[in-house]
């Protein structure tokens, strides 16, 4: 302003002078208040989210450890090689609604408390380590497909599980008419669990059909309770996660288990995978629906 009048020609008086100069500090010291009232109103709103994950992380940890202790054990050899339990669902829930970071302390913590409230076994650390990766896994997958159209999932997903009830029917016909094939052979020596690579997968493929004709029926008649807007990015974001744990767990128990280290990586593996793609159905349309409920709930 004073250059302006200046190359005017024109004087400005003291007084003047001091009007324009403190009119200059308050426009400063109101842009200095503004952004510090910004920054701490941010500052506030990530506290809050940071607490609001923790409580809900640790109230999940706690329901994940008390459904733990009401899980089954399925022997292979005399040695503890599957547990069948639905403490997945808070685990995972947690990687979802949490993030990463929270879903991979959660496996770890209950993995490890569930241990000491119901040891089944010789503790093994490495299969912490997968725990914990798992619900890091999980929480990666959920942030990067959260925000992906469901149609295009919807269609891949009813393919995949046409595909397992396909092979299901495959390892059925070559066990009951083609026993003398080598795939008949291999199957063969899986034993009681050879079940799981026919009536298992057969299972598996139309409980994910019944799921999906029963997500549809429910968006049908129920509008305002989509579940399918996230289980089939659910069931993608577990399912990963848990082939690769299991995978890498039927290697640990591999090794540290000697009567399992007897046993074929593929025999040992297929009726776990079997048993994870199960739970991971089951598993995924619960966490769904209760996905849904937390949303209608903010």
């Amino acid at each position: 302003m004073q250059d302006i009048l200046r190359k005017g020609g024109l004087k400005m008086s003291s007084e003047e002078k001091h009007i324009i100069k403190s009119g200059s500090q308050d426009t400063n010291n109101s842009v200095s208040v503004n952004y510090f009232s910004r920054e701490n109103e941010r500052i506030k709103r990530i506290s809050r989210d940071r607490i609001r994950k923790i409580v809900l992380t640790g109230l999940l940890i706690a329901l994940a450890i008390v459904v733990r202790n009401f899980s089954y054990m399925v022997y292979f050899g005399g040695a503890t090689g599957m547990r069948i339990t639905f403490s997945g669902i808070f685990t995972k829930l947690a990687a979802i609604l949490s993030g990463p970071l929270f879903g991979g302390i959660a496996g770890g913590i209950v993995d490890i408390v569930g241990y000491l409230l119901k040891p089944e076994g010789a503790y093994i650390p490495w299969l912490t380590v997968t725990a914990v990766l798992g619900g890091f896994i999980t929480g990666i997958i959920w942030m990067v497909l959260k925000n992906i159209d469901t149609e295009k999932f919807q269609k891949v997903f009813l393919a995949l599980f046409i595909v397992i009830g396909l092979i299901g029917i495959v390892n059925h016909i070559n066990i009951a008419f083609i026993p003398s094939s080598p795939w008949t052979h291999l199957l063969n020596k899986m034993g009681k669990n050879m079940n799981f690579t026919t009536f298992g997968l057969e299972a598996a493929a139309l409980i994910g059909l019944v799921f999906i004709l029963i997500d549809k029926l429910i968006n049908r008649f129920n509008k305002n309770f989509p579940v399918r807007n996230d289980l089939l990015k659910v069931l993608f974001s577990t399912g990963v996660s848990g082939i690769i744990v299991t995978t890498l767990n039927t290697q640990i128990l591999r090794m540290f288990i000697p009567s399992l280290g007897n046993m074929g990586f593929m025999v040992f593996l297929v009726p776990r995978l079997i048993q994870e793609i199960l739970m991971v159905i089951i598993q995924a349309y619960i966490i769904s629906i209760l996905l849904t409920l937390y949303k209608e709930k903010l």
